[in-house]
């Protein structure tokens, strides 16, 4: 399924397959990860009203308006608050032994990093967003559900689009990325090309499944 862990992953495997945090460290993975599953606040009415959640669950916050504006918005406050950072301090300080165990990275040392520039942080919250849309269109139906449609141009056009490669409820992306990562942190110095190889075994597993 794509759920908010498997979005995340996405984010972080992306995050990692373009060398961001060779640079900034574990804060821009973070925010990649965050940043992952943000069209999917439209999902929050479920807890309220399950009529209003599927008229608005990839609708009001699976298109590239929303996107921009929300990528705008979370780039911005992280510029000037680095709650990231902040987030990473305050771990660091309650749970020491973090630091110890999370091998390259320190969380508390990395915290105090270099800000990652604005113009960056726009380009991956984009970036991820855009990444989610693909990712809902292809895992879609099965198991007698049927195809949700993502509007990537809601309010402009009402079309929606979807193109079922694998069902909903198929764990082998999950696996195949929580793989990816138990490697990563058994081979760091290999981080970067882990990555590139989860995706590219998740594209070809979509393919294969199709």
């Amino acid at each position: 399924p794509m759920t908010s862990p498997e979005h995340s992953l996405v984010g972080i495997h992306t995050a990692f397959a373009l060398g961001l945090h060779l640079r900034w460290k574990w804060p821009i993975v973070v925010f990649a990860a965050i940043g992952s599953n943000v069209p999917d606040l439209d999902g929050l009415p479920m807890l309220f009203d399950m009529q209003r959640f599927e008229g608005w669950h990839r609708v009001v916050g699976h298109n590239i308006f929303a996107i921009v504006i929300s990528s705008f918005m979370l780039a911005w406050t992280q510029h000037h608050f680095r709650w990231i950072q902040w987030f990473g301090q305050t771990i660091g300080r309650w749970l020491p032994q973090l630091n110890s165990a999370s091998g390259s990275a320190n969380i508390s040392t990395d915290s105090c990093s270099a800000p990652i520039p604005w113009s960056m942080l726009l380009l991956v919250a984009i970036g991820v967003q855009l990444i989610h849309l693909p990712c809902d269109m292809v895992v879609s139906g099965g198991n007698g559900l049927s195809h949700w449609e993502v509007y990537p141009f809601w309010p402009v056009n009402d079309q929606g689009f979807v193109y079922p490669m694998i069902p909903w409820g198929d764990v082998g992306p999950t696996i195949i990325m929580m793989l990816g990562v138990i490697g990563m942190a058994k081979w760091p110095a290999a981080t970067r090309k882990l990555a590139l190889a989860t995706l590219g075994t998740l594209l070809l597993y979509l393919l294969i499944r199709k």
